[in-house]
């Protein structure tokens, strides 16, 4: 197991996508960060300006995480599924012929890079907000909410969780693309418009969708259509992990019994 896991932990640190991804989970957290965090204008009823309050701090950590998670699901996908589209694989499990061993090595390695990722986000969120001139400790800052460990926590869980659905993704359809796809159309489009549509009809339905509900992680307030409460927190995050569970399961059972 060792020797696989050593293995894995070669290739993606000489994979020249990874350390893109490592900068880009920098970059775009800091970027993002940088425009949430900024001091919000205060307006009297004549229209002037009569101050200025403070930023979204808890934004600022929240929202960039979302483009974090893309970044990992990249360097997930491409853990399985450039192994395919190169004929790599063959090469690997002639190695390693115990595929149980292989598909354990990469999960791990799946699962410590998005925690890094995941980490250099709040990095960079967290360089934006010094760079605002926030406290720290935020909680020196009036009127702010701030995040807490769980918080934190649960974005580092949400990172690994969508990286493992597009590294699962990827093994199952042996294409790249489609893990890295499939979460962002998903998420970003065709659940929403399932919810708008089915929230009437199939409630149950709008409560149970993957990527729309790993979405709402850093919430733990209702909300929904129409009166209907979706899960969010640590909620939506147990939902999406049924579905990541279900999809690793689907990936492991043919990457055991098919050929490579």
């Amino acid at each position: 197991m060792i020797a696989v896991l050593r293995y894995e932990l070669v290739r993606i640190r000489t994979v020249r996508s990874t350390w893109i991804a490592v900068v880009l989970a920098f970059l775009l957290p800091l970027g993002l960060a940088w425009l949430i965090s900024a001091p919000s204008t205060s307006y009297n009823d004549s229209g002037e300006v009569v101050g200025e309050g403070p930023g979204d701090w808890f934004g600022a950590f929240g929202f960039p995480l979302s483009l974090t998670a893309v970044v990992a699901s990249v360097v997930a996908a491409q853990a399985i599924g450039q192994e395919y589209r190169f004929g790599i694989i063959r090469l690997t499990l002639t190695a390693f012929p115990q595929r149980v061993r292989v598909l354990s090595a990469k999960l791990l390695v799946v699962v410590a890079a998005s925690v890094l990722l995941g980490l250099v986000s709040f990095l960079g969120s967290w360089v934006a907000v010094a760079l605002r001139g926030h406290p720290t400790p935020p909680e020196a800052i009036p009127g702010v909410d701030t995040p807490d460990a769980a918080f934190f926590l649960r974005g580092l869980v949400f990172v690994a969780l969508w990286a493992l659905s597009a590294f699962a993704l990827a093994g199952i359809t042996r294409q790249t693309a489609v893990g890295i796809a499939v979460p962002i159309v998903s998420g970003l489009i065709v659940e929403n418009i399932l919810q708008a549509v089915l929230f009437d009809k199939a409630e149950w339905l709008t409560k149970i969708l993957p990527w729309s509900t790993a979405n709402r992680w850093f919430s733990m307030g209702d909300s929904g259509f129409g009166g209907s409460v979706l899960p969010s927190g640590w909620a939506a995050l147990g939902v999406f992990g049924i579905w990541v569970l279900l999809f690793l399961t689907i990936h492991t059972l043919l990457f055991l019994r098919r050929d490579a």
